[in-house]
């Protein structure tokens, strides 16, 4: 009797223990799993590359400078009647493409004046039959032979700007395209100062005015600026300090 009360007293015991689940080994303390491992390394690996980037960019000094106050522009040409009396022919509209040399208009039997460049008339200010002053504005003309991107660049970015730099440039009117371009013209004036702007003061105190540069583009793609006068554009100047 006493040994089988001893052989019953085994067997649970050794159920139990097949029945229990194996339990998953736990790293020791202080020490990284292989997937904390490999996400360690590949953060260094990111940092490490963000870094040699950062140190080229900053030993090689190179920088962009880029604008949205840019647009598609031209010289504007202004015609202005050369006599007084009535305009008998004026055979001119707004959107109208003329060409160097074509007559325009006439006051009293007089041929009076041509457009002097090819261009695009922006605006018409008279009709025919109209009695015109001397020297009133008769319409203004854009020169299509100066299209070009005019940006408006913050004048502690001037200095940075050379002539001939190249640029990109993106037009609202172009969607998804970039084109290349160059520093054709730097003004030396505001545009502020153009605009007839001055500086203001106010009790006493100087109220500081932040200025742009007038900077002009020369686009160098096979792109009709025509078609998107007077529309917005953003340029990218990037810079390789000297």
């Amino acid at each position: 009797m006493e040994n089988n009360a001893t052989i019953t007293e085994i067997r649970p015991q050794e159920i139990s223990a097949e029945a229990a689940p194996a339990t998953e080994e736990k790293p020791a303390k202080g020490k990284l799993s292989l997937k904390s491992k490999i996400f360690v390394s590949i953060l260094a690996l990111v940092l490490i590359a963000g870094g040699i980037f950062t140190a080229h960019a900053v030993l090689s000094g190179q920088r962009t400078i880029s604008t949205g106050n840019a647009s598609v522009t031209t010289d504007l040409i202004y015609i202005t009647a050369s006599a007084p009396g009535v305009l008998e022919r004026f055979d001119v509209y707004s959107s109208m493409n003329v060409e160097a040399g074509q007559v325009l208009g006439w006051i009293e039997g007089i041929e009076s004046f041509r457009s002097p460049v090819d261009g695009i008339v922006v605006r018409a200010n008279a009709v025919a039959g109209q009695y015109i002053r001397l020297m009133e504005p008769l319409l203004t003309i854009a020169d299509t032979s100066r299209l070009h991107i005019q940006a408006n660049v913050y004048e502690s970015d001037v200095q940075d700007i050379r002539l001939g730099q190249p640029v990109s440039v993106t037009l609202d009117g172009v969607r998804g395209q970039t084109f290349a371009g160059y520093v054709r013209y730097i003004r030396r004036i505001t545009e502020l100062e153009l605009a007839g702007g001055a500086v203001m003061v106010q009790t006493g105190t100087f109220r500081r005015i932040t200025h742009t540069v007038p900077i002009e583009i020369a686009i160098t793609d096979d792109v009709d600026l025509s078609l998107f006068l007077g529309t917005n554009a953003r340029v990218s100047f990037p810079v390789l300090a000297d």
